[in-house]
């Protein structure tokens, strides 16, 4: 498989949907690819490949740890930055492979502070948490998305989406499950998407040669010298959803 980026345009989306204190991102296309496809022709809009493998004899057993030999057989991407300033993002790391049923993921998350809420009034709450999170639409004019994110205790938060700003947070992802473990500074996530999940959306079948637009995220807070997390501004990323009191949907 394989991942090229246009940054630009789902940078931009990114920015003005959901505003994190700090965003890190690699926008890509996931493009199935086999051991002896060949590359991409030059000049396309994307500006890097990240090769996702292909690997229909793949035994994933999906518990948060990528130590089964298949993930030593996939490339890593580190190229998460920050759309808006050129300060060296947070150290990340995603990978990702295909056995012919199931598309696998893992991001590694060096994170020496992280904010994580012990309970959650919904999966909303995670809007809180330091958190990863990919983004797959059909098109570059995301009149038709769909994400999950991620927390460090591996509960996913997915919704439905629509530029500009409009989201269905009631919405679920058929079939996707996550997991993740704990690091000595950080954490790691695991997960799965049933390829066939990914047809019902009106995405094509992955297999080597398919492409499809994705945006992959870190959700970076910290806290503040009393140990608490600290406090977001009403902004674009919760759209004044607030910690204390009736919990206020995304969804509009």
């Amino acid at each position: 498989m394989r991942c090229t980026g246009d940054r630009s345009r789902l940078n931009d989306m990114k920015m003005r949907e959901i505003w994190v204190a700090a965003v890190v991102g690699v926008l890509a296309w996931l493009v199935a690819k086999g051991a002896n496809a060949a590359e991409p022709p030059p000049g396309q809009a994307s500006e890097q490949t990240y090769q996702v493998r292909w690997l229909p004899a793949a035994k994933i057993v999906l518990d948060g740890r990528t130590d089964e030999p298949a993930w030593k057989e996939t490339a890593v991407e580190k190229q998460f930055v920050f759309p808006w300033k050129p300060t060296p993002a947070p150290e990340t790391e995603f990978r990702a492979l295909c056995e012919g049923t199931n598309l696998y993921f893992t991001f590694r998350v060096q994170d020496a502070d992280i904010v994580v809420l012990d309970q959650m009034r919904d999966e909303e709450d995670e809007v809180f948490e330091d958190r990863v999170e990919v983004y797959l639409s059909r098109d570059d004019r995301m009149d038709d998305y769909y994400c999950f994110e991620v927390d460090s205790r591996g509960r996913a938060f997915d919704y439905r989406g629509s530029f500009y700003r409009r989201l269905d947070t009631k919405w679920k992802f058929e079939g996707l499950d996550t997991k993740a473990v704990p690091l000595s500074k950080g954490y790691e996530i695991e997960g799965r998407i049933p390829l066939k999940s990914l047809v019902a959306l009106g995405f094509p079948s992955l297999r080597p040669g398919v492409k499809i637009r994705c945006g992959l995220y870190r959700a970076e807070f910290s806290h503040d010298r009393s140990g608490r997390p600290v406090e977001q501004k009403r902004s674009m990323h919760n759209l004044g959803r607030r910690l204390r009191g009736r919990p206020r949907s995304r969804s509009g």
